[in-house]
């Protein structure tokens, strides 16, 4: 009887975390669905993002209760300041990250063209919002952990490395 319950209780956490792991990929078939421009290929989306220029990266905070009296800020991710390539609005911006980081996660795109991709974790989701902050971009790329956000601003600050003053052909 014990050796069931056992197995039972192995079984239930295997499938636990199986589902886990199903769901940034069951996420990301529903975002591509909805998000990416069937026009428009893994490939187009990368050198459209290759293409931004990025003014800079700073690591996102959460604010979190650790105690009684205690709090602490704690690394989600980061923030990306953006001029995008010309013609490229807020909503085009948004649309396209989001497809790129579904086609990423999907086994889609070419990691080895882009490298640094700070829109893309393996086997993790990544929220990503973009919003309009004075005459630029603010790409707000946000993990589910401490691990992961670090991950993300460590990418997110390469990237801006490689692709600052980058000029829009």
């Amino acid at each position: 009887m014990r050796a069931h319950l056992w197995f039972a209780i192995g079984l239930a956490c295997l499938a636990g975390a199986c589902a886990e792991r199903a769901a940034p990929a069951a996420k990301a078939a529903s975002v591509e669905r909805v998000q990416c421009d069937p026009g428009n290929t893994a490939t187009d989306n990368v050198r459209a993002l290759q293409r931004t220029t990025v003014l800079s990266a700073s690591p996102l905070y959460s604010h979190v209760l650790s105690g009684k009296n205690n709090s602490e800020d704690r690394v989600t991710g980061a923030r990306l300041v953006v001029r995008p390539p010309q013609g490229v609005s807020t909503e085009t911006l948004t649309r396209l990250l989001q497809c790129h980081s579904a086609q990423a996660l999907l086994g889609q795109v070419d990691l080895s063209r882009f490298s640094d991709d700070p829109y893309f974790l393996p086997d993790s989701w990544l929220d990503i919002n973009v919003e309009p902050v004075d005459g630029n971009l603010t790409v707000v790329l946000r993990a589910d952990s401490v691990s992961d956000g670090l991950q993300v601003l460590q990418r997110a600050t390469a990237f801006a490395d490689a692709h600052r003053g980058v000029a829009d052909p």
